[in-house]
């Protein structure tokens, strides 16, 4: 008999049947020789999980005001900021990290639309006899809203100075709550305070005060990590704490913490940041006793460069919240992502808060927005590639305003207060000059007229201002921040 049909079309027919016959098997075969392969040591392909990994979740802690010299990591050396620190020891630090912006409304703009403010209008802090018309254009769809849309529950404690109408405050704009906050650029720590933007709110209504406000912006981070133990969704809290930013207000307690060694002006700013370390780590504690630290990407930054007003420190950086020179828009700068961030690890190309919002989308939903202006730091934070250290930075707020590519800054604008006030236009090597003393426009006129060229090319795709008002603009009066 023979092995094979003599007819072609009986051939056929045999191979199908056996075909068929090694289809219907593989059903049983298949997941014992799949797990065989995955734990077999020679085998090249690493095993596949049976899920995705969860999405992070993800908490974005920043302080008000502060300078580099304000926290340890970053430098600072009068008072102790273990919490913050430990922040940067278990994750990673940025040694050139910076705002959008040297002052806090259009740095938070920036921050949660992932955009350069000025490309929509929001270049200053709203003005007095504006506040309750103004705020962050409503043509920006904005982080919290984008990552609800990702299956994110999200949450706002703090600080708003994004507008006080209805339409634009936090509930209105992608927060699914905000247990306890308010929308003004500054209010007391203590007590009731009335007055646009100044009363504490939860979920949009007047809530009493109760006790200091950091310590109560805490407690209140703490019971939101509690709640999201069990939650079946990933999490996005914004936590915009107002230390340390005037009125420089604090408690007999923390004032007694402050080590006798720090100079007298700088005491009650000191109290102010050892309230917010406290309360920065009761929040990572929670993470801890909750078991979500291990899947909890954690982001920490200041709004602006320090404020003379709290005699903030700055270190050796030249200028202060309001201009554009390093000390009104360099930041204390951390990323812990467990898994992701190399534990004690630096990054030292110029990053700003733009990457960290591109950051936090790509981790929640695999990609950044084509309008974003940021990059994606995970493969930096990682190890598994090298930023761009020339990608230029840009700030514009009125008459102020800088860029900066690699070592190379221009900055131009006033410095100073009143009648005293300079204009300056200043070519700067930060590699070799950190303080910007020394113009070297005359030295190096070709890269003084290359970053002229690309600072101008910028400028032609931002819109016009919505408002007046903040420093720079020598019209109107900013409304805290």
């Amino acid at each position: 008999m023979p092995l094979l049909p003599s007819s072609p079309f009986r051939y056929s027919l045999v191979v199908s049947r056996y075909l068929r016959l090694l289809s219907l098997l593989s059903l049983f075969v298949l997941p014992f020789s799949s797990t065989t392969a995955a734990t077999d040591p020679s085998s090249l392909a690493a095993p596949r999980p049976a899920t995705p990994p969860a999405k992070p979740n993800i908490l974005v802690i920043i302080a008000d005001d502060l300078g580099i010299g304000d926290i340890g990591f970053s430098g600072g050396k009068d008072f102790p900021t273990p919490h913050i620190d430990r922040l940067a020891r278990e994750g990673a630090s940025f040694t050139a990290g910076y705002l959008t912006a040297p002052v806090c409304s259009p740095s938070r703009a920036g921050y949660l639309s992932g955009r350069y403010q000025q490309r929509f209008g929001h270049e200053f802090n709203p003005a007095t006899g504006n506040v309750e018309q103004t705020g962050l254009p409503l043509t920006e769809k904005l982080l919290p809203a984008r990552l609800r849309e990702a299956g994110y529950h999200t949450a706002l404690i703090g600080k708003w100075h994004l507008g006080t109408a209805t339409e634009f405050q936090p509930l209105a704009r992608g927060f699914d709550e905000s247990p306890l906050g308010f929308l003004g650029g500054a209010r007391d720590y203590e007590g009731e305070v009335r007055g646009p933007g100044r009363t504490l709110l939860k979920d949009g209504k007047p809530t009493p005060a109760k006790g200091y406000l950091t310590d109560q912006f805490g407690d209140e981070g703490v019971a939101f990590l509690q709640r999201q133990k069990s939650a079946s969704k990933p999490w996005f809290l914004w936590m915009a704490f107002n230390a340390s930013h005037t009125p420089m207000d604090t408690t007999p307690e923390y004032m007694a913490r402050v080590p006798a060694s720090v100079p007298a002006d700088r005491r009650k700013l000191a109290a102010m940041t050892l309230a917010l370390d406290d309360n920065i780590g009761k929040l990572l504690k929670a993470l801890d006793a909750t078991g979500q630290a291990g899947n909890t990407l954690v982001v920490f930054t200041s709004d602006n460069g320090g404020a003379p007003a709290s005699n903030a420190s700055n270190l050796h950086l030249r200028g202060f919240k309001g201009n554009t020179f390093e000390g009104g828009i360099r930041t204390a700068m951390a990323v812990r992502w467990p898994g992701v961030a190399k534990p004690g690890s630096t990054l030292a190309a110029p990053t700003n808060t733009l990457d960290l919002a591109a950051t936090v989308l790509a981790a929640a939903t695999g990609s950044v927005p084509k309008d974003y202006d940021g990059r994606d730091l995970a493969p930096a934070l990682a190890g598994k590639a090298t930023l761009d250290p020339a990608r230029p930075l840009f700030w514009r707020m009125g008459t102020n305003w800088a860029i900066r590519s690699g070592d190379w800054k221009l900055v131009g604008g006033r410095e100073g207060r009143g009648p005293s006030a300079k204009t300056h236009t200043l070519l700067v090597n930060l590699k070799s000059d950190p303080s910007e003393k020394t113009d070297l426009s005359a030295q190096h006129p070709d890269k003084r007229k290359e970053l002229e060229a690309a600072y101008k090319a910028w400028e032609k795709t931002l819109a016009q201002p919505l408002w007046k008002g903040g420093p720079g603009s020598g019209v109107g009066k900013e409304v805290g921040g």
